[in-house]
């Protein structure tokens, strides 16, 4: 007898009882609706970025956009809210020394310093060193690396460059906004300039201002010694601050080389790369080349003769011009639209409630902002064009006066001048250079007994807080209201 084939399914004793038996789930696009279409996550992102307001208070003051006429007062209140704790191992100043500090040295022979740590978020880390040179203005050195603080680093040298002239009232700022990124103060005082070893009087030469007229027996003043130093382009200056330690003397020189006497020309025009191309032109010659083909198409043609024949007024055609050059096909250019953002018109303050008088220099430049704030209809506004073009001339922010001639980009070399600094020379040599020790002081009763300072290093944002407030970088970032604000990387601190 026959026996009936089996048609049940023979299981493969290979695949595992689990997945024998598996189902296929639609995607989840299949569940939703048709419409509407879903949005983009750059885009809600980008709106919610946009939603969030882009300055503070303190930033739109550093900025120029709001006028406040007692800096001392506004920027006071503002960093006594936000100072943390102290913490250990913290160097600190107390709220009441830093008001006094800044308002001893409110006269024409103030002589107060400021270190701010810039994170600029093109520009990158960097250290801003303002010295004062006057009543109302301090110059700006643009320290990338910041101070050095070891006399036997292999990089000794560190680059300062020049930058704009600065209002004194600049020496309380700590803020962040999206377009300047955070800055901090680091560390505040006074500095003095000490004379150089060759000079053979310190007294000759010496550039006197109106309280040196006025008592002639007075002592040079700071500013005064400061201006003599940047004019013979050496300056020998020693910062006694909070975090600096004691002695901290700098020696900042210049080159012939970079000896710039005049101040740098303006950027040249950029034009605009993201131009629509030319089409009324391609148009037109397209046209011009249809009709002469369909003249053309007949049994005679327009020959070299006959076109020598045509006047080359008649014959002028408009020339084909690339997308770099778009500009040029504008044939009647209205005049750009210039920005319309208030200027810096600050007084600094004498106190915390008084304030010094404006010098009648900068009251043209004052009656020019509150032109511009509310322009007329109809009429170019030029204001902050020529206010840029003022700033660019005296290399000065509105409100402060470049007394000692400082030149825009100019570029210096800084390094610690470690004999002024208390260090002495020994016999040794490391990496072909001579090794500096701390001497032992007989007669120093505090302390460790030695000259000198222990080796220190500037360690970026991420390391370094505020000397009054004793923030990081990324506390005054959150306290000023940055959301999703990405500083640039790449930076590192020099420790060897």
């Amino acid at each position: 007898m026959k026996r009936q084939r089996d048609h049940s399914t023979i299981e493969n004793p290979f695949v595992k009882p689990e997945n024998q038996s598996w189902e296929v789930t639609p995607p989840a696009s299949l569940h939703r609706t048709v419409s509407p279409p879903p949005t983009n996550p750059r885009r809600r992102s980008r709106s919610a970025i946009q939603s969030i307001p882009t300055k503070s208070d303190t930033a739109a003051v550093e900025a120029g956009e709001i006028e406040i006429d007692d800096h001392v007062s506004f920027f006071s209140s503002k960093l006594l809210a936000t100072t943390l704790p102290s913490a250990q191992g913290q160097p600190r100043l107390s709220h009441e020394e830093w008001l006094n500090l800044y308002q001893r040295n409110l006269h024409d022979r103030g002589h107060h310093f400021v270190v701010h740590q810039h994170d600029h978020p093109v520009a990158g880390t960097h250290y801003d060193l303002r010295l004062q040179c006057n009543t109302t203005s301090s110059i700006s050195f643009s320290i990338p690396f910041g101070l050095p603080g070891d006399p036997n680093s292999r990089k000794l040298n560190r680059i300062a460059i020049e930058t704009r002239v600065h209002n004194l009232w600049n020496h309380l700022i700590e803020t962040a906004s999206y377009e300047t990124g955070t800055m901090l103060l680091w560390d505040t005082g006074e500095y003095s300039v000490l004379p150089h070893s060759f000079d053979a009087d310190p007294t000759a030469d010496v550039a006197t201002t109106d309280s040196d007229s006025d008592s002639p027996n007075s002592p040079e003043s700071e500013p005064a010694k400061l201006h003599r130093a940047f004019q013979g382009r050496k300056i020998k200056i020693r910062l006694k601050g909070t975090r600096l330690p004691k002695d901290y003397t700098l020696s900042i020189r210049l080159t012939h080389e970079n000896n710039a006497l005049a101040q740098p020309k303006p950027p040249g025009f950029k034009r605009r790369r993201k131009v629509p191309p030319p089409t009324t032109l391609r148009r037109e010659d397209t046209g011009e080349s249809r009709q002469s083909s369909s003249q053309g198409s007949g049994p005679s043609r327009t020959s070299t003769h006959d076109r020598s024949s045509v006047s080359p007024v008649e014959d002028k055609r408009i020339p084909r011009l690339g997308r770099s050059v778009s500009s040029l096909l504008r044939t009647a250019s209205p005049p750009m639209s210039s920005r319309n953002a208030p200027a810096l018109t600050h007084e600094p303050a004498s106190s915390a409630s008084a304030l010094a008088p404006e010098p009648s220099t900068n009251v043209q430049a004052a009656d020019t902002d509150n032109d511009r704030s509310t322009p007329e209809l109809g009429k170019p506004n030029k204001s902050r064009d020529e206010e840029d073009q003022q700033i660019r001339k005296a290399n000065a922010y509105p409100g402060a006066t470049n007394t000692i001639n400082s030149i825009h980009q100019r570029m210096w070399f800084l390094s610690i001048d470690r004999e002024a600094s208390g260090f002495r020379p020994t016999n040794r040599f490391e990496f072909g250079r001579r090794v500096w020790e701390r001497p032992r002081e007989k007669d120093s009763a505090a302390g460790d007994g030695l000259g000198g300072f222990p080796s220190f290093y500037v360690r970026g944002r991420d390391v370094e807080t505020s000397v009054l407030t004793g923030r990081l970088a990324a506390d005054v970032a959150r306290d000023e209201g940055l959301v999703n604000y990405k500083p640039r990387g790449g930076w590192r601190p020099v420790t060897d």
